[in-house]
């Protein structure tokens, strides 16, 4: 028999213990941090998804973080100035190809204002190494800012620099109207000259040596004969005759890893991001976490849910740093960061959601219920009116810069 003068244990506090106006702040809060986090999702798409995407596919993930192309596949062979180009063009020897002075136009026409002190002074294009910048493909730009406002209207100044070949050059108004005319088709050229090197990579050796040789479907007569060069065969000795030529499936391993390098996060953009999360995030996460704690749920639940999100969130932050190991270790941590994003927003939606039900009675929860059916409903119509909408833009933004 019990000890009748043994005190009973004092009965455990919990959220339905909680005054109203306590009870309504609290469930403000939790709304909160959860509407938060769907606009963190929306972050997400904005930072790593591709365009057209909803969500960051396996490819995104593993390119934004490890900088590395998925599925993996050997790193190709890279010459002295990064670019995995095969230089030695074999087929070219004693062949003259017509050729454009690529470094001269970007010099007269883009130069004049991205430069420092100039207009575009922010952007500078004055070598190659400030046009590889503008060449790096984002979810805005897929083949680089560079090739997206060549492509712009000559009146959208601001936006383009299409204007930059006609009324923004320094000799357009020196030209009567009638030259003027005359002139266009050149300056055109020269624009589509610059697209067709930006298209071929934007390869260093034609830029530094201003001597870009031209497709073959290229209209050179349109050409200004000071721009219009030829390019000069290759001497027999100046190949190696056991060079072989570059195959289209190894120019087009080079094109993948080049792309998924220009897309992975700087060091100083992920040192922003985890600054962020460790500091901010884990506030949140640990007062969501206490919320949870004081529900009437078993001790084993409350345990395992409670700091189960501000682990996972450590875990996910880890792992964006560990992707960065040269593969094949590096990619699989960046897999990993699909599993601990899930977990964190799984755990968070458990926490908010056991929490609201498990601080009020009948009443409540059907208040609840009812808020979520609406705010379910309001979701439905922004992403159907909106977010749908967004996404098709960006996929035929992607469709005609790929034309």
């Amino acid at each position: 028999m019990s000890n009748p003068m043994t005190p009973l244990p004092a009965p455990r506090f919990t959220l339905r213990d909680l005054p109203l106006p306590a009870k309504l702040v609290v469930t403000c809060f939790l709304i909160s941090v959860g509407l938060g986090y769907l606009w963190a999702l929306a972050q997400i798409h904005f930072q790593h998804a591709s365009m057209g995407r909803t969500m960051p596919s396996v490819e995104d993930l593993v390119a934004r973080f490890s900088g590395v192309p998925w599925p993996l596949e050997p790193r190709p062979k890279s010459d002295d100035n990064g670019s995995s180009e095969t230089i030695t063009r074999r087929e070219q020897i004693g062949q003259v190809q017509d050729a454009v002075k690529i470094k001269t136009i970007i010099d007269n026409r883009c130069v004049r204002c991205h430069k420092k002190g100039e207009q575009k002074g922010d952007t500078p294009l004055t070598n190659h190494t400030e046009i590889r910048k503008q060449l790096q493909p984002n979810r805005t730009h897929a083949k680089g800012r560079l090739f997206t406002v060549l492509h712009g209207k000559r009146e959208d100044w601001d936006k383009s620099m299409v204007a930059a070949f006609y009324e923004e050059s320094a000799d357009w108004d020196k030209l009567s109207a009638e030259q003027q005319k005359k002139e266009e088709p050149h300056r055109n050229a020269e624009r589509l000259a610059l697209l067709a090197w930006v298209e071929a990579g934007a390869p260093r050796a034609d830029y530094e040596a201003d001597r870009f040789p031209l497709p073959a479907n290229f209209n050179v007569n349109d050409l200004a004969e000071s721009l219009h060069v030829k390019a000069a065969p290759l001497a027999p000795g100046a190949v190696d005759p056991n060079a072989t030529t570059t195959s289209r499936e190894e120019k087009d391993r080079a094109e993948r890893w080049q792309r998924a390098q220009q897309r992975r996060l700087s060091s100083e953009k992920l040192t922003q991001s985890t600054h962020a999360h460790l500091l901010t995030f884990s506030i949140l996460w640990a007062a969501t976490g206490l919320v949870f704690a004081f529900t009437s749920y078993s001790t084993f639940v409350r345990c395992l849910l409670s700091p189960l999100v501000l682990i996972a969130q450590v875990v996910d932050v880890a792992c964006w740093w560990l992707a960065r190991l040269e593969p094949p270790t590096g990619p699989y941590f960046a897999l990993a960061i699909m599993v601990t994003g899930a977990i964190v927003g799984l755990g968070l939606g458990a926490q908010i959601t056991l929490s609201l039900f498990n601080m009020y009675g009948r009443k409540g929860k059907l208040v609840l219920v009812l808020l979520f059916l609406c705010g379910a409903g309001l979701f439905a119509w922004t992403y159907s009116t909106v977010i749908t909408g967004q996404i098709q833009d960006e996929r035929v933004r992607v469709e005609q810069e790929g034309k």
